[in-house]
């Protein structure tokens, strides 16, 4: 019979079983043992080798093969490396700030006060609009002036999706509300795959497709930089099957609640036309931008005008085209005609048979109007809306590039509309006071009772900025508090409003000065602001008082001249020379219609900053 005995180190006898060995998983902690005791000698190299050697049957119930003592059998032994002998029990004494946690209101106190333990049912109580002014204010992180940083913001917006539902409710509206196209460029193909992953925009729209009720939060589709150059692509190539333009087209079918449209204008051709024809189906479009171009093949004039049919809430309308197109005498007129909410009109470029004196007695009641190079307007038409429907309720009007020969054509329409708060005048020629055109008005003074801002950009000088600086000092303006004008080449103008503040001018800056200003008049914003500069260096040369220091004995003992400035300093007009966009003094469509941006930033431009 074999017997069953624990083993241990001892030799193995006749009849007796030998046990396998089997470690167990422990955790090893390894101990490096010192001592400051001279006395205590270090083990000698075998007994090292003795206490590292593996016995002969190790112990079945631990991994160890050897027992550790971490503490003597007997405080009567010899003393050992890394012994101590306590001669009380060890204590823990608490420290100042420990002994202070336990106070109230204590600086060291533990967090069981903080807001953050508060129950998370004051949270689900919060109104709806805290947490959009939250979001809000997440959104005004990313952007910058008109540089929005869409990859973090969809990054941001997406993550407060994932809260909880009620941040999900409100981020994912504001994260669809205003919608960014991406790029359809379709990723990289990995290596030895067959199958194409399709691009983000393909994506975009499948996810709209299979939640349609996500298609009804969007309310503005902006297009990105990398979407724009592709669309462009696209244009100028031929029509061809699964386009950006088709996929364009269904993103567009599929936002019922659609009003604006973004980022890049299409020109109106043959091969946009499906993506035209989508737009006019949302009823709820309230800005639009038309490009016609007669380089390319234009759309029928019955559907142009059809277009415009199920645009009921429409208020923004830009009409750019060059002289090459014609679309007819009632075109125009029948365009606004369908547009009853329309505020906002910008008609640029068009023929003069499409664009007359005639066109001014059929617009609608505006808020904002804005005539750019029509050749078919004179002075006669522009007189006519100080008489038409316009003038009780148009706040903004800029004429640009209609060579408007009569001041009194402009003063008429100034003493007219009676809610007119800008007004801007680009032109090359500047109007007179006596010029062939005999307008109905009789000649008087520049005034308006409302005006407040003021934009005076005639190339050529003449006696317009002498009639506007007598009208500025008699006080016709009295609501006026901004004025721009870039052709101030006296600053006689300048000298009626605030001073301007003093900037640093570069040796760059006056070689810059002298190169376009030698030869002719030319019209650059950089050149008006360094020629305000020089004026205030100018005006700071001469005295406007002196300082004289005496002593006890009333003598002189210095005097100190302190130059004088240009500007008054009771007025209440800021002379501006900032641009509207890049180095323009005003704005153009061009800007608009510019496609801006990179691969993160983009730049958000909407129609309003037109007019």
């Amino acid at each position: 019979m074999f017997t069953r005995r624990r083993p241990s180190t001892a030799p193995v006898e006749d009849g007796e079983e030998v046990l396998p060995y089997r470690p167990v998983k422990a955790k090893f902690v390894q101990l490096h043992v010192t001592s400051d005791d001279i006395n205590v000698s270090p083990p000698t190299r075998r007994q090292r080798i003795d206490d590292f050697r593996k016995p002969a049957i190790p112990e079945r119930t631990t991994s160890l093969h050897r027992k550790t003592d971490t503490w003597p059998a007997s405080i009567r032994e010899q003393r050992r490396a890394g012994g101590y002998n306590f001669d009380g029990t060890p204590t823990l004494v608490r420290t100042p700030w420990e002994w202070e946690r336990g106070r109230p209101n204590s600086q060291w106190s533990r967090g069981s006060d903080r807001l953050s333990n508060l129950p998370k049912k004051i949270f689900a109580q919060l109104p709806r609009e805290i947490y959009q002014c939250i979001v809000e204010h997440v959104e005004g992180v990313h952007t910058v002036g008109q540089t929005v940083d869409v990859p973090a913001l969809r990054h941001d917006l997406r993550s407060l999706c994932l809260v909880d539902k009620r941040w999900h409710r409100v981020a994912r509206d504001h994260l669809y509300r205003e919608l960014w196209l991406p790029s359809n460029k379709a990723p990289t193909k990995r290596t030895f795959s067959r199958q194409q992953k399709p691009s983000r925009l393909r994506l975009l729209l499948n996810t709209l497709r299979t939640a349609p009720g996500l298609a009804f939060l969007v309310h503005s589709i902006r297009v990105t930089f990398e979407l724009a150059n592709e669309l462009e692509a696209d244009v100028q190539s031929t029509f061809k099957k699964a386009s950006t333009l088709d996929v364009l087209q269904e993103i567009i079918n599929g936002c019922y609640n659609l009003e604006q449209f973004s980022g890049y204008v299409l020109p109106a051709t043959t091969t946009t036309r499906d993506v035209f024809d989508a737009l006019s189906t949302r009823t709820r479009m309230k800005s639009h931008v038309w490009k016609l171009d007669s380089n390319h093949e234009l759309p029928s004039l019955l559907d142009f005008i059809h277009c415009h049919a199920n645009w009921m809430r429409l208020e923004t309308l830009v009409l750019s085209a060059d002289p090459g197109v014609d679309l007819g005498q009632v075109a125009v007129s029948a365009v606004l005609h369908r547009l009853p909410a329309l505020k906002h009109l910008m008609l640029s470029g068009l023929h003069q048979s499409d664009v007359n004196n005639t066109t001014i007695l059929t617009l609608p009641a505006l808020k904002s109007l804005r005539f750019s190079n029509l050749a078919g307007l004179t002075d006669q038409g522009i007189e006519q809306l100080a008489y038409s429907r316009l003038a009780s309720s148009l706040e903004k009007l800029s004429l640009v590039g209609l060579e408007l020969g009569s001041l009194q054509t402009v003063q008429t329409v100034l003493a007219h509309l009676t809610r007119l708060k800008s007004f801007a005048l680009v032109q090359d020629a500047s109007p007179e006071s006596s010029t062939g055109v005999r307008p109905s008005s009789r000649p008087g003074q520049l005034s308006s009772p409302s005006l407040r801002y003021l934009h005076w950009d005639c190339l050529l000088p003449g006696s317009a900025i002498t009639h506007l600086a007598d009208a500025i000092s008699t006080n016709k303006f009295p609501h006026l508090r901004k004025i721009k004008i870039p052709c101030d080449y006296d600053g006689a103008i300048q000298a009626l409003c605030r001073p301007i503040p003093r900037e640093q001018l570069t040796k760059a800056d006056i070689q810059y000065l002298s190169e376009h200003t030698t030869h002719k008049y030319e019209r650059d914003l950089r050149v008006s602001q360094i020629q305000a500069q020089l004026r205030v260096r100018e005006s700071r040369q001469q005295p406007s008082f002196n300082v004289v220091v005496q002593d006890e004995s009333m003598e002189i003992c210095s005097t100190h001249v302190i130059g004088s400035y240009l500007g008054d300093m009771a007025s209440k007009i800021e002379y501006c020379l900032a641009a509207d966009a890049g180095d323009r003094a005003l704005i153009e469509l061009e800007d608009v219609a510019r496609r801006k941006g990179n691969w993160r930033l983009e730049t958000k431009v909407d129609t309003g900053i037109l007019f």
